[in-house]
């Protein structure tokens, strides 16, 4: 997919919102497992609703998968170098499921933060910023104080943001 088709891979944003531990390089295994015991009729541990509500979308992405293989096949037996538009748009499709289904999947595991509550945190970031600045243009903070992460002031930021 990265080769064929670059410019036109789906958006993955929101795996920043994926807890660190989640993100690492067997995640898509794992994935790509949970898609095919979900699809044959598996039910996520604790997790009935969730698993039968991706079920579809399970179904849908090893469908997919067997669209991206047949036009693989289809490809090596023509030219290697040339990327037909069937295979383009069968890798854009399995994509674009696989996306949905990551998100999906991750989120019925573990929390994800919603877009709501990371324009809050986004907000305070920002406060707390723009409070640091001020306090440093009226003097009531030094430079030093913030690069030695002096306790007390971590402690005073959230006050000074309040007045």
């Amino acid at each position: 997919m990265d080769e064929c088709i670059p410019q036109d891979r789906a958006p993955r944003d929101f795996c920043a919102k994926f807890p660190e531990e989640i993100r690492h390089d067997n995640l898509a295994g794992q994935l790509w497992f949970g898609a095919e015991c979900l699809a044959a009729g598996s039910i996520i541990m604790n997790r009935e609703l969730e698993s039968m509500a991706m079920r579809p979308l399970a179904k849908e992405l090893t469908r997919s998968l067997e669209d991206v293989r047949g036009a693989l096949r289809d490809q090596a037996l023509r030219d290697l170098n040339t990327y037909t538009e069937k295979m383009r748009e069968a890798l854009r499709h399995f994509d674009v499921l696989f996306a949905e289904f990551e998100l999906s999947y991750v989120s019925a595991m573990v929390p994800v933060k919603s877009p709501r509550e990371y324009y809050v945190q986004q907000e305070v970031i920002v406060l707390f910023c723009e409070t640091v600045e001020r306090a440093l243009d009226f003097g009531y903070l030094t430079q030093d104080m913030i690069d030695d992460y002096e306790p007390a002031l971590m402690f005073s930021i959230p006050r000074l943001a309040i007045v």
